[in-house]
C-alpha cells in the first residue's frame, strides 16, 4: 500500500493510495490542510470502494494465523464496478487519467464547469461540463458535455460519463494507460518515439533547454494554472517545434520576474523562447 501526497499552496495536501495488493487500483483523498489528513482522506476512499468486501469478513480475531484450505480465496474477492457505490464515474475517470499520465493528477487537471440552466430560485436544472488538460495533445482541449440534471453532482457525473466514453473508445489511449512506467531514460537517449514517448517522458521546467530567440517577443497569457501556464505569441515565430500545442508556448513561474508566482488569463508578457524536448517554452 503506498501513499503519494502532493502540496497545493501553503496548506493544502492531496494524497493518493496505491493498493497493489489489489491489481494496483488507486483512490484520490480530499485536499486537506495536512499530509497526515490528506492520507488519511485518501484511505477512507479505498475503505468506501471496497466497503462490501469488508462487509463481508467473518467477526471476531481467529485463534492462529492459518491460511484457508482452497487457497488464499479472500484475497481475489472484488466487487464487480457496477456494484460499487464508490466506483462513480468521476472516481474512474480520474483513475483512467492517472493510468495515461503515469503519475498523480494536479489540481486543475480535471475541469468541471457546471450552470444552472433556466432562471430563478426553481431553476429547470444543472448541466456540466469536463476538461482534461492531463491528456496529450489534442484530447487536452476536448470539451466533454453532459446531460441536464436536477443537481449539481449528478450533472457533473454525466460530464464525467461521456469523457470516460470516450476515453475507453479510443485504443491509443487505452494501450498507453496499460503500459508500464518507463524506466528513466539515460542522458542523451530519448524515452520514446512519437506522441507517446514525449507524454510520458519527464516534463516541466528543469528539462535541458537551447535558446532559439534571444530578442524579446510580445505574447498574450491564455491560461494560468497555479505553477505554470501556457501563451500565445502575437506574431508567428519560426522553428519545427512551434507547430506542437497549437502554437501554444509554456511558462513555468520559476522563470517570471520580479518575484511574480501567477499570471491573468489575456495578461500581455515578453518571453524569450526556448526549446526542449516538448515543445517550446
Amino acid at each position: 500500500i503506498l501513499y503519494s501526497t502532493t502540496k497545493f499552496g501553503n496548506k493544502q495536501y492531496q494524497s493518493i493510495v496505491r493498493l497493489n495488493c489489489m491489481e494496483g487500483q488507486e483512490y484520490a483523498g480530499e485536499l486537506s490542510e495536512t499530509p497526515k489528513e490528506a492520507e488519511k482522506s485518501a484511505a477512507q476512499q479505498a475503505l468506501k470502494a471496497f466497503a462490501g468486501v469488508i462487509s463481508s469478513l467473518p467477526a471476531g480475531k481467529p485463534a492462529k494465523k492459518k491460511r484457508p484450505e482452497g487457497g488464499d480465496d479472500m484475497a481475489k474477492v472484488k466487487i464487480p464496478d457496477a456494484e460499487n457505490p464508490a466506483l462513480t464515474d468521476k472516481v474512474r475517470l480520474n483513475a483512467l487519467c492517472m493510468r495515461i499520465a503515469k503519475r498523480p493528477l494536479e489540481k486543475g487537471e480535471t475541469l468541471y464547469d457546471t450552470q444552472q440552466i433556466g432562471v430563478g430560485k426553481n431553476p429547470t436544472g444543472y448541466q456540466s461540463t469536463v476538461r482534461l488538460p492531463c491528456l496529450p495533445e489534442d484530447w487536452s482541449t476536448k470539451l466533454f458535455v453532459g446531460e441536464v440534471f436536477q443537481n449539481k453532482q449528478a450533472a457533473e457525473q454525466s460530464a464525467a460519463s461521456k469523457a470516460l466514453k470516450a476515453v475507453e473508445a479510443d485504443t491509443e489511449l487505452c494501450a498507453l494507460a496499460d503500459e508500464k512506467v518507463p524506466k528513466k531514460p539515460t542522458e542523451g537517449k530519448k524515452s520514446g518515439k512519437g506522441w507517446k514517448g514525449w507524454w510520458l517522458s519527464k516534463g516541466g521546467p528543469d528539462l535541458p533547454r537551447e535558446v532559439v530567440s534571444e530578442a524579446s517577443l510580445s505574447a498574450t497569457v491564455l491560461e494560468w494554472k497555479g505553477s505554470f501556464g501556457w501563451v500565445k505569441l502575437l506574431q508567428p515565430f519560426e522553428h519545427p517545434a512551434a507547430s506542437r500545442r497549437e502554437g501554444k508556448v509554456y511558462l513555468h513561474k520559476q522563470d517570471l520576474k520580479d518575484g511574480k508566482e501567477l499570471l491573468a488569463e489575456g495578461e500581455m508578457v515578453l518571453v524569450r523562447l526556448y526549446t526542449d524536448s516538448h515543445g517550446l517554452g
